[in-house]
């Protein structure tokens, strides 16, 4: 089977590059899945597919470059008229917040408003859960506590995507790309050491830990746009589809 991944956004919060925020798309027959949907999300997935055919979101951690753009999807595939539900999983603190972001940029429509179709929320842990036709499992990651981190493991048939979400390097991001087929990893920075982010240096250097067939980098930065012919490694911009 052939797995499709396309980067729908490939950019970090302050959308360097004038990258639009994290949103990755993984297709496959009977599969429908984006890994993350951040702020400005929605623009860029019109771009790409048809909102109708997402069949479900997974969420790295709660960021509003990666999760902010949930609530803009919703309402929108309300006005089209969507009928077939949306699932929705992510960190544990995922439907709070979703409530909150709701509450706080459209408290008119999200109270007042019986939904055209069902939205069903799950929570993503160590154990794969069936998600848009996919498995998809979550791992603890290391970057702003708060946020709730992980990084996600989408297994359709016999391939495996991961993706770091935003991470610093350690052995669990280590444990999130084992055995991937493709490895879709965070690269805010070159080289500078940011206490949230990997710099792609820092990647290099433990490539050898990554076991891994493939890595493709996104969430770029001011710093890496700027040093990209550098870059060993593969790359996304918004739109790029590559095949696993």
């Amino acid at each position: 089977m052939t797995v499709r991944v396309t980067f729908i956004g490939s950019g970090n919060a302050f959308a360097d590059g004038g990258r639009s925020h994290a949103c990755i798309h993984v297709s496959a027959p009977g599969v429908s899945l984006l890994l993350d949907c951040g702020g400005s999300a929605l623009p860029a997935i019109k771009r790409e597919i048809d909102p109708e055919a997402i069949d479900a979101i997974a969420i790295s951690h709660l960021h509003g470059d990666h999760f902010g753009g949930i609530p803009y999807l919703v309402i929108e595939q309300h006005f089209a008229g969507r009928t077939a539900p949306l699932a929705i999983a992510g960190p544990r603190a995922l439907v709070q917040r979703l409530r909150a972001a709701e509450s706080a940029l459209y408290p008119d429509f999200f109270r007042k408003t019986k939904l055209a179709f069902r939205v069903e929320e799950t929570v993503l842990g160590a154990n794969e859960v069936e998600l848009g036709g996919a498995l998809v499992s979550a791992l603890p990651v290391k970057h702003v506590a708060e946020s709730d981190p992980h990084g996600l493991r989408v297994r359709v048939g016999d391939k495996l995507v991961a993706y770091s979400g935003d991470a610093i390097w350690s052995e669990e991001l280590a444990r999130v790309a084992h055995g991937a087929d493709i490895f879709i990893c965070d690269a805010s920075f070159f080289d500078t050491d940011d206490p949230s982010h990997i710099s792609y240096r820092t990647l290099m250097s433990h490539r050898a830990e990554l076991e891994c067939k493939r890595i493709v980098l996104t969430h770029l930065g001011a710093e890496t746009l700027a040093r990209i012919g550098e870059l060993e490694l593969e790359h996304a911009v918004d739109g790029t589809t590559v095949e696993v």
